[in-house]
């Protein structure tokens, strides 16, 4: 019984770490994941050659990076998911308190990760107009893997049940000589992060009943 106990306290603990005081995050499933593709190049940024392929329980993305025209060190990053029309189920989130997904570097460098979306119909009649939000940039070092939200209030966030576009985006400082700076990515170089989903509050209750019963039993 006590081992029962630990399980289910493990549980709750993961349960609450999708949101202080109940809050509810969209995260869009898989196959919704997989349909993403290149949606922007950021300023001295070429991108090429994007993949998106199911390692089971995630999408890898994989694609060429490159600051300028490939010599010298600088920012380069780039979008990934769907502009408009985004697919009906992401054009209407004001059911939600942010917006949120999982992210592993398979990559032997570091990269940054950011959630984005943009909000606001701005033909006739709605005639709103556009907003852009980002969550701050986050690094992911080699094998790292991390949650990240785009918290709507913390944004101020509006007009969240008219989404225009929706994604996240990739970016690294790219480095002429990286063997200064081991963890930059060379220029070009190619990224490989996994994105996937994150747990449902529903499913992350049933863990915890199925890690209870499992202690019971033992």
């Amino acid at each position: 019984m006590k081992n029962g106990i630990v399980c289910l306290s493990a549980a709750l603990i993961l349960l609450g770490s999708l949101g202080a005081e109940g809050a509810l995050y969209f995260s869009p499933d898989l196959s919704t994941i997989a349909g993403m593709t290149k949606t922007w190049d950021a300023a001295n940024t070429t991108s090429s050659g994007l993949t998106a392929q199911n390692v089971g329980t995630a999408i890898r993305f994989s694609c060429l990076l490159q600051y300028g025209n490939g010599v010298g060190d600088g920012w380069a990053s780039m979008g990934v998911g769907y502009g408009w029309p985004p697919p009906a189920g992401l054009q209407d989130l004001s059911g939600y308190d942010g917006y949120a997904m999982n992210f592993l570097n398979t990559n032997n460098s570091a990269w940054f990760v950011n959630l984005y979306m943009n909000t606001g119909w701005t033909d006739p009649p709605y005639n709103e107009p556009d907003n852009f939000y980002q969550n701050g940039w986050v690094e992911l070092l080699p094998n790292q893997v991390t949650t990240v939200i785009l918290d709507f209030s913390a944004v101020g966030a509006v007009n969240l049940h008219h989404v225009t576009n929706i994604g996240f985006q990739v970016g690294a400082n790219m480095d002429e000589y990286p063997y200064w700076s081991p963890t930059n990515p060379s220029n070009p170089d190619w990224y490989h992060i996994d994105v996937s989903p994150i747990p449902e509050p529903a499913s992350l209750g049933l863990i915890g009943l199925g890690l209870w019963m499992v202690g019971r039993k033992k």
